[in-house]
């Protein structure tokens, strides 16, 4: 089964790139096209039902952000969805600092948080477990985006607080490699390393990632309450389920 599941995963990547390679169609277009082939494929692993709802929770995700880089001036393209990877905006320019960077960061899990507080209370309006189990989807996946190492949004908001926190976010990916034995996990685990032995020079005095303390502050409060919620609501659900 588990053989089957990789050869259907290599299959609609390969699907994937192949249409975006071959096919020019506007942003619109674009997304909408790497939503279907998103939503083929998490349909046929994990049924219709769940699959739309981890589509739209994906969505809103990366809608997040792309409201987050508008507030600060910066235009964020549509989100392009990889099936089993996740999904990506672009940006039109690069942020000039790390707090801009934090910003835009933030934004995709605080919507992504409002997404399983509103499934978890129309779970309770509905009763409906299917709501109860995209609230604990949102929740988690959410929480895991903010491990504050890249290419997570936690690497990018951890920048503003303090970059030399992200030997410990690559430190708790490792642990959960440990634990998991994911493919995928390995890939981010590697990649993660990579970048923390690139940064490993960075001056934080940098203009970049200079920052006023309230400022780095702001973003940590924003941090921590983003977790905060975020874990209490996976340890509530996770009870109901189990």
């Amino acid at each position: 089964m588990l053989f089957l599941a990789k050869r259907i995963i290599k299959r609609v990547v390969v699907l994937f790139i192949a249409m975006l390679a071959i096919i020019k169609v506007n942003s619109i277009g674009m997304m909408f096209i790497s939503m279907l082939i998103s939503l083929w494929a998490y349909a046929l692993t994990f049924g219709v039902v769940y699959g739309a709802g981890f589509l739209i929770l994906l969505f809103i995700h990366e809608l997040g952000h792309v409201i987050a880089a508008r507030v600060v001036g910066i235009r964020a393209g549509l989100p392009i969805f990889i099936p089993f990877i996740g999904a990506a905006v672009s940006l039109n320019r690069l942020p000039i600092n790390a707090k801009m960077a934090a910003n835009i960061a933030i934004g995709g899990p605080a919507l992504g948080t409002i997404s399983a507080i509103v499934c978890f209370i129309w779970y309770f309006w509905t009763n409906s477990i299917i709501l109860l189990v995209l609230s604990y989807t949102a929740a988690i996946l959410n929480l895991l985006n903010l491990i504050p190492c890249e290419p997570f949004d936690g690497g990018k908001i951890m920048g503003a607080i303090s970059p030399h926190l992200w030997t410990v976010g690559t430190f708790i990916l490792f642990a959960l490699f440990l634990y998991s034995q994911n493919e995928i996990v390995f890939i981010i685990l590697a990649f993660s390393l990579f970048f923390l032995w690139r940064s490993s020079g960075i001056d934080t005095k940098d203009s970049y990632y200079a920052l006023p303390k309230c400022e780095r502050f702001k973003v940590f409060i924003w941090y921590v309450g983003l977790v905060g919620i975020l874990s209490l609501l996976t340890l509530y659900i996770a009870n109901l389920l189990y």
